[in-house]
């Protein structure tokens, strides 16, 4: 069950306006799980990055290199992957697998999708690599929020 709120309008987090009036201070877990593939090298390079994705693009195919995580703040995100299509709507915390080929797609007609990236990776790897499209063609599912 969710504990934040996203406008309908804009599909945006609502990340002002969760205080109650005399409070001062609050937080929100929005992802908390025991992870396994951190680097367990003795240096691991952070990089944590703004992304915006416009309404009906996609992004590259590529693969990660280290444990990525990302905060969808604004809109809906499809992750198209060989035999399978994971959704995301504002809000939604979810990691992308290390190895696996994959592009993130925005169907969504008018809004772009923001979200912001954590991403750890040894230091000796790139955090992304670029990869040719696959052979495979993504599974055609249509995010819940279009209907």
């Amino acid at each position: 069950m969710k504990e934040h709120r996203v406008d309908p309008a804009t599909l945006a987090l609502r990340i002002s306006g969760l205080l109650p009036e005399d409070g001062s201070h609050i937080r929100q877990v929005l992802y908390e799980e025991i992870e396994t593939r951190l680097p367990r090298d003795p240096e691991a390079r952070i990089n944590i990055q703004l992304s915006e994705l416009n309404r009906g693009r996609t992004a590259s195919w590529h693969v990660h290199n280290g444990t990525v995580y990302f905060v969808l703040l604004r809109g809906i995100v499809s992750l198209q992957y060989e035999g399978r299509t994971e959704h995301y709507s504002a809000g939604d915390v979810y990691t992308e697998p290390i190895g696996i080929v994959h592009r993130a797609h925005n169907p969504h007609p008018e809004i772009a999708a923001a979200l912001i990236g954590f991403w750890v990776t040894a230091a000796d790897r790139p955090h992304i690599t670029e990869v040719a499209a696959p052979e495979w063609e993504p599974a055609g599912d249509r995010h819940p929020v279009l209907g």
